[in-house]
């Protein structure tokens, strides 16, 4: 009979889990003899787990565990606006009482570093109802990079302005490597966010307008899905422009036509004046500078250009080699399956990232980086000479914002929250697919975990020496690529448009009925009050439902729409909020999404412009 409970409570389990987190089921054949499931003094299941040092350790008491997690919880804050970092799911008692104590609109943020333990508590009780909770997100992992960029996924700085960590002590004395790696890396996930808002807030409207901009180009070349596994087992270098490169720059040469050779932007002027040509070049960065400062006035013949659909538009319009394009931002879904998959390249903001990406689905082996120091010189430098950047110097000790790193010397060396965002991408990376073998032959600048140090010289002795056409791989990706019948393509353009006019009409109408709305809140008529709430609710609806406008005009007005969203989610956990500041920050929205919606109304004409003058002339 206990048997058949358990069988119940483990199908019902698994059947939570597998819906909730979308996955498939877990391999259920744990090692049990390192886990005990026995009952309580209270007569409820607790458990125990053999330690490395072969010790027994209840992570639960073995008295009353759902006492025990009743005194924790009462000792979390409940006020809300957090997001609760629990260390240690074990059988759940801590998670249901913390259900219970904190309020409604926290998050539970659960990691449990046991796989085998996780799948002995589905079967020693019912969890269904802590597991089909939209308040619960429970990861089941002890790989850092895994808890990083599930807690980057689940972190929104307008809702939270606060984390709190709790959770089990025997978890923290039988899994003690997970647990002291935990606050860092949430404090990683957390400055990760807060630069992705930051570069939005600065970039986000160049971004949105050379999607827009880019996106008869976008359809008209081939993606970069199209080289993906062409260079199976061909070395990759990725040539970045950190100061290191100024020592090994002299040696690319000779590996051209033994490894394929990727180069970011930035560094496609020095290897210039060494008469490198590299393979290809990347671009991802929308701003005018980009373009102005890494392309303007420079022969791209014989190199192939991989760039994002937010790259600078005029980086694209001015090549004069092979284009791949990549990208995934909210405008390609506009067009369904009108346009082919061209291919996403993973980032943590550097275009480098990018290129690593890609080196990885093109099937390159080893992958190389030369350049890459991300960090700035012990003389301040942050940037090769022969890049626009090479004049610039940095005085390091005047300044709170560098902290030290692991350096490839051996010894320590400055970095800054953007270049740390960029080296924790490669290492979770690595940490991810570790199949491939990951050489660091920068030759100075920060350690990245995972890869092997070596020199360029040693490289290219050991890896590069043979032929490999590099050229023909580009040609033929080029050549099998049938450029789209545009007639459909315009027609779902003019669709957006009209998308967009209506809109623009909406959020006018909704900012006339908020002007009403505060009139009737100041005479008091409750009838009218209702009457024009429900009004601005509807359109509001509208708004969260458009699957193809709205995230884009939000791009354009960042930096208004988070402060809006900030002071929107903090009224709602006050008691005090006045209906004259909700009404003037949904005022401001819909002002500001105006703005957005206008913008992109002006570059889809454009675009209309230019696709049907290319119909025209039969292109």
């Amino acid at each position: 009979m206990i048997q058949e409970t358990k069988n119940e409570w483990a199908t019902k389990n698994w059947a939570a889990y597998k819906e909730r987190y979308n996955s498939i089921d877990f391999d259920r054949s744990s090692r049990q003899e390192r886990i005990e499931i026995k009952e309580s003094r209270a007569g409820v299941p607790t458990v125990r787990v053999m330690s490395s040092n072969g010790k027994w350790i209840f992570l639960h008491s073995s008295i009353d565990p759902v006492k025990e997690a009743q005194k924790i919880a009462d000792s979390v804050s409940s006020d809300p606006g957090k997001i609760i970092v629990i260390y240690g799911f074990a059988l759940g008692y801590l998670v249901e009482a913390l259900l219970e104590t904190t309020d409604k609109r926290n998050l539970l943020f659960i990691i449990e570093p046991d796989y085998d333990l996780f799948c002995a508590a589905m079967a020693a009780r019912d969890l269904h109802h802590i597991i089909d909770s939209e308040r619960v997100h429970v990861l089941v992992s002890n790989l850092p990079g895994e808890i990083r960029t599930n807690f980057f996924l689940l972190y929104d700085e307008t809702k939270y302005d606060d984390i709190v960590m709790t959770g089990l002590s025997g978890h923290q004395t039988v899994y003690p490597t997970t647990y002291h790696e935990l606050v860092p890396l949430i404090k990683d996930a957390v400055d990760a966010k807060l630069f992705n808002l930051v570069t939005m807030i600065k970039i986000g409207p160049d971004a949105a307008k050379n999607a827009l901009l880019n996106m008869v180009d976008y359809c008209t070349h081939p993606g970069v899905s199209s080289l993906y596994g062409r260079l199976a087992g061909v070395p990759a270098i990725i040539v970045s422009a950190g100061p290191s490169l100024n020592k090994n720059i002299h040696l690319l040469k000779a590996a051209k036509g033994k490894a394929v050779i990727l180069a970011v932007g930035t560094a496609l002027k020095a290897l210039k004046k060494w008469d490198i040509e590299p393979d290809f070049v990347f671009s991802i960065d929308p701003q005018d500078l980009n373009y102005e400062l890494h392309f303007k006035g420079l022969n791209t013949e014989k190199v192939a250009l991989v760039s994002e659909i937010q790259a600078n538009h005029m980086i694209v319009a001015n090549h004069q080699g092979p284009i791949f394009v990549s990208g995934d931002m909210p405008i390609v879904k506009w067009f369904g399956e009108g346009i082919e998959s061209k291919g996403k390249l993973e980032s943590g903001g550097s275009v480098a990232n990018n290129a690593f990406a890609a080196a990885y689905k093109m099937g390159a082996n080893p992958i190389i980086l030369v350049g890459q120091d991300l960090a700035y010189s012990r003389e301040g430098h942050s940037h090769a000479a022969g890049t626009n950047y090479e004049n610039q110097v940095y005085s390091l000790d005047e300044n709170s914002e560098f902290f030290p790193v692991k350096a490839n010397d051996g010894g320590y060396i400055l970095t800054d929250r953007s270049f740390h965002q960029f080296l924790l991408f490669f290492q979770i990376w690595i940490e991810t697919y570790p199949e491939r073998e990951y050489i660091n032959a920068t030759e100075g600048g920060a350690f990245i975990q995972g890869t092997k140090l070596m020199t360029l010289q040693e490289v290219l002795d050991q890896h590069c020496q043979n032929a490999v056409d590099v050229e023909k791989i580009i040609k033929e990706a080029q050549v099998d690529f049938n450029i789209p019948n545009m007639e459909p393509i315009l027609e779902t353009i003019k669709l957006r448009l009209k998308d967009t006019n209506n809109m623009i009409a909406e959020a006018n109408k909704a900012i006339r009925y908020l002007s009403q709305l505060e009139r009737a809140c100041e005479s008091r008529q409750a009838k009218k009050m209702q009457q024009y709430l429900k009004a601005v609710n509807k359109i509001t609806g509208k708004f969260e439902k458009d699957q193809y406008i709205c995230e884009v005009a939000e791009w354009f007005v960042r930096n208004d729409v988070h402060k809006v969203m900030t002071r929107t989610h903090k009224a709602v956990r006050s008691e005090n909020d006045e209906y004259s500041n909700a009404i003037a920050d949904y005022t401001l929205y819909y002002k500001k999404i105006i703005e957005g919606l206008k913008a992109i109304k002006d570059l889809l004409q454009q675009c209309m412009e230019k696709i049907g003058s290319d119909i025209d002339n039969g292109k």
